[in-house]
Parts: C-alpha cells; structure tokens; sequence
C-alpha cells in the first residue's frame, strides 16, 4: 500500500509498496477515505522531530474516516464494510490502510462525508475539555483553531449562558460567530490584550497550549474558576505558573486527556450520537482537501502559523495560515 511516514524533521517520505497491517485481537483494520492534519500534534512533530522527545512517540496522521477492511479477534462494534472515524489510531493514517484499537473507533453516519468526519476526532477532546461546563456558565475559549471551535460549540451546547471567543485572526473569528459565539475579541497575543477581553468568566479554555494563553486563562477567570488545558503544550513544554495567584484564587483546573479507556468509550458514545445531528457545524472546519501525493503541500501551507514558534521567541508569522483551519488529505 501507499503510506508517508515521518523519517526526521521536516522529512516525510512516500513508500510504494509498505504491508498493509494485519488487525490482531481487539484491532480494527481501517480502509483509509480522509486523513486531517491535527494543526497541533502533526504540525509539532514535524518540526521539531528530534529536537523534542516525545515528538517521535505520538502518531503522525491520526485523525482518521474510512471503512472498516477487517477485524481481528474479539471486536464486536464494528464489522467489515462500516462507515467509522478513528480517534488516535495505532498506524498513521497518512496511508491507504490505519490499524486501530476497537475502544478507538466510531460509527460514522452517511450523510457525513469521510473529509468532515475524520474531524470528529476533535470531538471526543472537546467533549472531555468542556466537563466542567455547567448550565449558565460564562465560557472564554482562549484560541479560535479547529479544537478551539470544537470546544465553543461543546460548551454552547452544555448549556453555557455567553460564550467569548479570543483569536489573533478576524477570520477565525467569523467562524466563532458562526459556531455560536456571543462575543468575539481580536488580540496580538499580548498580556494587556489578552486580560483586555474581561474577567469573572466561570470557565476559561486555553486552545492553544502556549505560557501566554494559559495564564492569561488564570487572570481571566472569577474565584474558584475553572482553568481547562486543552490546547497541547508541544512546543514550549514547560511553562511556569504564579502559584500564589492559583492559590489567591482557588482556581480548579483539568486537562482534555482521556486517561482511561472508560472516559475513552464514553466521550466516543457522546461524538457518536452528535455526529448524527447538525450540532457540529463541520463544512464550517473544513477548508481545504489535497490528494495523499499532495501531504507535502498541505504541511506546507499549514505552517505558516506562529504558533509553531516558541512563545516570545520571534517568528516570521503573526498568526496563524491565511483562511485555513482543517485540511483533509485523500488517499
């Protein structure tokens, strides 16, 4: 089969001929019809393959919709001929074929074309980052990218009572609104701007992974706040907080990760029943489709983004690419 695999820092090679994988016990072979590039993980493993360690250990290309080829002993969810979406698979999905666990599969609908489903890999970290949403919660979503969106339109439909989005980029910004923004707040990045868009929020969201975001979130936020990391801190992976402002606040904060298969399966069961409603507005997310020959050109145009850069560190982009958010690749 065709498959690009990640060979070193921005080096990505085409094999021909690579063996399909074989599902064993609980796998689920997956015949690949869309691949997105996760505008974070993918993105940051491909630049900084080498430079960070874990940048070699996650799955490049693993926002994965196709139809199940085969399975292997003991699946009972899916069966060959299945319309499905992965989340985190255990090959790339930048491939003709991706191997999955069946814990990490779900029933993708008809009318969802494979492009707009393989987003719904977001859905599952939306889902887990906007737990703590309750009923009448004023939300801030700190960054306006494909997961950030995802989380906005979770928390509006948890129920929260107004929903701030805060972007660098006023076309991000317009899909906010779209998606169910009540306000929308255009910042450079930095501090002054960011602890402009107000306070008092009961819940403030960094969708974006960088020290400036995050704590920015903490300033944002009431007493006894909630402060949610959902966006992935792979560039600067270590970030300093004032703990005695944590402390001032009683702030409570969680992260978007599924440590367990049993929040796995749950926050899969919740992105299975909204796929089939059209609560997810994802022709909205998707931008732009390129042919599988064609990966280099999309991770191209993808990094054109600032956030690739360290924060503080100059950079030769002021936000993120022009008027793009998901980009589906098409084996």
């Amino acid at each position: 089969m065709r498959r690009y695999e990640l060979a070193g820092r921005r080096d990505i090679r085409l094999t021909g001929d690579a063996p399909v994988p074989e599902p064993g016990p609980l796998e689920v072979l997956v015949r690949v019809r869309a691949c997105t590039v996760c505008n974070r993980s993918d993105l940051a493993y491909y630049h900084y393959y080498g430079l960070r360690e874990h940048c070699a250990q996650g799955c490049f290309g693993h926002e994965i919709a196709g139809l199940v080829e085969a399975v292997g002993p003991g699946v009972t969810r899916v069966a060959p001929g299945q319309r499905v979406f992965v989340r985190t698979p255990l090959s790339t999905g930048y491939a003709e074929f991706a191997l999955a666990r069946e814990v990490s599969v779900g029933a993708l609908p008809e009318e969802v074309p494979f492009e707009q489903g393989a987003i719904l890999q977001l859905l599952p970290l939306a889902v887990h980052a906007t737990r703590g949403v309750r009923l009448g919660d004023r939300v801030a979503v700190v960054g306006q990218g494909p997961v950030g969106l995802m989380a906005l339109r979770m928390a509006a439909l948890r129920g929260a009572s107004h929903l701030t989005a805060v972007d660098l980029d006023p076309w991000r910004l317009e899909r906010s609104a779209l998606l169910g923004a009540d306000a929308t707040h255009r910042v450079d990045g930095s501090r002054e701007q960011l602890l402009g868009v107000g306070a008092q929020f009961d819940v403030a969201i960094d969708a974006v992974g960088t020290p400036g975001t995050l704590n920015a979130c903490v300033e944002l936020v009431r007493q006894n706040g909630l402060v949610v990391l959902l966006g992935t801190h792979h560039i600067d992976t270590h970030v300093t907080v004032d703990l005695v402002t944590w402390e001032r606040k009683g702030l409570r904060v969680h992260s978007s990760a599924e440590p367990l298969d049993t929040a796995r399966a749950e926050a899969l069961a919740v992105a299975e029943r909204l796929a089939r409603t059209r609560e997810l507005y994802l022709p909205v997310l998707l931008t732009h489709t390129y042919a599988l020959d064609d990966l280099p050109k999309a991770m191209e145009q993808m990094s054109a983004s600032r956030a690739l850069y360290p924060d503080g560190e100059p950079a030769p982009y002021d936000g993120p690419p022009r008027e793009t958010l998901k980009v589906a690749i098409v084996p």
